[in-house]
C-alpha cells in the first residue's frame, strides 16, 4: 500500500545555526565487504563534538543523516522526543541507526514474560531501564531485568509512587519526579501540593514545568494549564511567575504533550489544543463536547510535530499554527472497520516512523524514502479480524456488562532501547482480570498487558552521560554490529545476527538535521571516516 502526500518532502538542505554545517557533502563510500565483515573491522565512523546547551527540557534533535546516491537514508543519529499517552521517553537516550539494503523489511517479534499486571501496561524508560506501569493493584510498576529475563517489582530511583498523571524524567544530571500533586528534583521538592484541588500530567520543556490544575470544586469546577519558569539549579518554583490559561471544561485531561520549535503543545481529552510560546498561552483549537478529538501521542519528526489522533486513526502534522490531518497515515488492515480508530503510539526506530493503532493493535512502519507504509501485523493473535464489529469481542463485553469496546486492543507504548523496540499492550483500560471471562484461554488473555520486543537489524539506543559543555560522540558501524562512544568510552554495542552490507558508491551527509528534528545545540566539529 503506497501513500503519496504533499506533507512528505524530499530531503534538502536547511538553515542551521552554523552555515558551514548546512550543506550536503558528497563523500566516496566503500561498500561493506563480506571478507572484512568476518573479523568485525570498523567500516564507518561518524565523529561529532556537540554542546547540547543549558538543560531546559528541550528536544535535542538530530546529529546527522547520511544518504546514498539515490537519496535513500543509510545512517543517522539523534535524540527522540515523544510522549505516548501517559509517559515521555527518556530524552537523554541517543539512537544510532544504519539501514541495510538487503533484508530491509525483516523483523523479529518476541513476547516477553508477562509482567503480571493484569490486562494492560504502559511503558517508559529511565536511565536505560524499561518499566511497565498499570493502574491495577494500587498503581503497580515493574522493571524489566534483561539479565535474568524477569520483571522486578521496583519503582525508578527517587520515585515513591506512580499514579495516573505522574512521571519521572532525567533533566541534566538529576531526576525530575512528578508525584502526589507535587514535583521534586533530585529528592528536593520544587513544587508543593496545592491546598485544594489537584495537579496532574506534568511536562517539563523549554525551561518551564507545565501541568494541568483542577480546582476540586464540584459545584464550580475549573481547570487551568500552567507553565512555570524553572531550570535545574534554581530553588523552588514561584507560582507568582507562572503563566496559566483557563480551559473550557472543568476537568480536562491531556494524553500527550509535545514541542515544536519554541512552542509547547498540549491537547486535552475534549479536543482543546493549547500552545505556550514567549510567555503566552493561546488556544489553536477550542474544546468541544459535541465531537470527539483526542491526541494520544506527540513526536518531533523532521520539520514538524506529529500528533496521533482519535477517531480518525491518523497522524496529524503541526508546524506552529494548526494541526492538519494526513489522510491514510497510517492505513488500516483490510477487513477491519474504518470507525473509531485511534493512532495511539508513535516512535522512531532504525530511522523510520512507527505507529500503533487501536482497536486491533496494528503496528505500521513508514519508509519516507519511498513514501510507503508497511504493516508489521497485529500485536495480538486473536480474534480474527472483522468489520462486522468495530472492536474485538463486543458480544463478550456485553455479556459481562462491560462497555462495548472494553476488549479493544491497544499498542500502548513504543520504547527504543538497546537494539530493540519494546511495545506494550492493553485492553481499553488497564483493567483487572476476572476468572469469569471464560471466552479467552490463558495464553490469549495474557496477550493483554504483555510486552513485545521487536527487532530489525541496524538500531542501537543508549543513554548519554549528561555534561555541561561539549561532548564527543563517535558512531561506529561494523558489518557485524554498531557501537556508540562518548568521550572515548563505549556507551553501548550491538551485534547483528548476520552480516549487514551497506553497498553504495556515494554518500551525502547532512549534519545537525534529520528525522529527530533540527539540532538544538551547537555542533563545533564533525568528521566522517571509511574503514580502519
Amino acid at each position: 500500500m503506497q501513500i503519496h502526500s504533499p506533507a512528505v518532502l524530499s530531503p534538502r538542505c536547511v538553515n542551521l545555526r552554523h552555515a558551514a554545517l548546512a550543506c550536503w557533502l558528497p563523500i566516496a563510500l566503500l561498500a561493506f565487504q563480506s571478507a572484512a565483515a568476518q573479523d568485525g573491522r570498523e567500516q564507518l565512523r561518524f565523529t561529532i563534538e556537540v554542546d547540547l546547551g543549558k538543560e531546559r527540557g528541550q528536544s535535542f534533535g538530530s546529529l546527522f543523516e547520511a544518504r546514498d546516491a539515490n537519496g535513500r537514508l543509510v545512517a543517522g543519529a539523534g535524540f527522540q522526543d515523544v510522549y505516548n499517552t501517559r509517559f515521555r521517553t527518556d530524552r537523554h537516550t541517543l539512537q544510532f541507526f544504519v539501514r541495510p539494503e538487503s533484508r530491509d523489511e525483516q523483523f523479529t517479534l518476541e513476547r516477553l514474560p508477562h509482567p503480571d499486571l493484569d490486562c494492560g501496561v504502559y511503558l517508559f524508560d529511565l536511565d536505560e531501564q524499561l518499566y511497565a506501569w498499570s493502574s491495577v493493584r494500587g498503581n503497580s510498576v515493574r522493571r524489566w531485568d534483561a539479565e535474568s529475563g524477569e520483571w522486578v517489582n521496583e519503582l525508578p530511583p527517587g520515585v515513591e509512587s506512580l499514579a495516573t498523571g505522574d512521571g519521572a524524567c532525567r533533566v541534566g544530571d538529576g531526576i525530575l519526579v512528578f508525584s502526589g500533586n507535587a514535583a521534586a528534583y533530585d529528592g528536593r521538592q520544587i513544587l508543593a501540593p496545592p491546598e485544594t484541588g489537584q495537579r496532574y500530567n506534568f511536562y517539563y520543556a523549554l525551561g518551564h514545568l507545565c501541568f494541568y490544575y483542577y480546582n476540586g470544586d464540584e459545584a464550580h469546577p475549573a481547570c487551568d494549564v500552567y507553565a512555570c519558569p524553572w531550570t535545574p539549579g534554581e530553588g523552588p518554583i514561584n507560582l507568582d511567575d507562572a503563566h496559566a490559561v483557563r480551559v473550557k471544561f472543568g476537568r480536562e485531561v491531556p494524553f500527550a504533550w509535545g514541542q515544536w520549535e519554541d512552542q509547547i503543545v498540549t491537547v486535552s481529552n475534549w479536543g482543546g489544543i493549547y500552545v505556550f510560546e514567549a510567555g503566552v498561552w493561546k488556544t489553536t483549537l477550542e474544546a468541544s463536547e459535541k465531537s470527539s478529538y483526542q491526541v494520544y501521542s506527540m513526536l518531533r519528526w523532521y520539520d514538524r510535530a506529529l500528533l496521533a489522533q482519535y477517531p480518525s486513526g491518523h497522524v496529524f502534522q503541526y508546524q506552529g499554527e494548526e494541526a492538519v490531518e494526513i489522510e491514510g497515515w497510517p492505513p488500516r488492515l483490510p477487513g477491519v472497520s474504518p470507525s473509531a480508530r485511534e493512532c495511539q503510539s508513535l516512535s522512531i526506530y532504525r530511522g523510520e516512523l512507527f505507529a500503533g493503532v487501536w482497536p486491533w493493535a496494528e503496528v505500521w512502519r513508514y519508509d519516507r524514502d519511498v513514501e510507503q507504509w508497511h504493516s508489521l501485523g497485529r500485536m495480538f493473535t486473536h480474534p480474527e479480524i472483522t468489520d462486522e464489529t468495530v472492536h474485538p469481542y463486543e458480544a463478550e463485553a456485553e455479556r459481562f456488562n462491560l462497555v462495548l469496546n472494553h476488549w479493544g486492543q491497544r499498542a500502548t507504548s513504543m520504547v527504543p532501547l538497546g537494539d530493540a523496540l519494546y511495545i506494550g499492550t492493553s485492553t481499553k483500560g488497564t483493567s483487572e482480570w476476572d476468572e469469569r471471562y471464560d471466552f479467552l484461554t490463558e495464553d490469549q488473555r495474557r496477550e493483554y498487558g504483555s510486552v513485545l520486543r521487536l527487532t530489525m537489524p541496524g538500531n542501537l539506543a543508549a543513554q548519554i552521560e549528561w555534561k555541561d559543555g561539549p561532548i564527543q560522540l563517535d558512531f561506529i558501524a561494523r558489518a557485524d554490529g554498531l557501537e556508540i562512544q562518548q568521550d572515548g568510552r563505549t556507551l553501548a554495542r550491538s551485534n547483528f545476527n548476520e552480516t549487514v552490507e551497506l553497498a553504495t558508491d556515494d554518500l551525502t551527509l547532512n549534519w545537525g538535521d534529520g528525522i529527530f528534528g533540527p539540532l538544538r545545540g551547537d555542533m563545533t566539529e564533525h568528521e566522517f571516516k571509511v574503514g580502519d
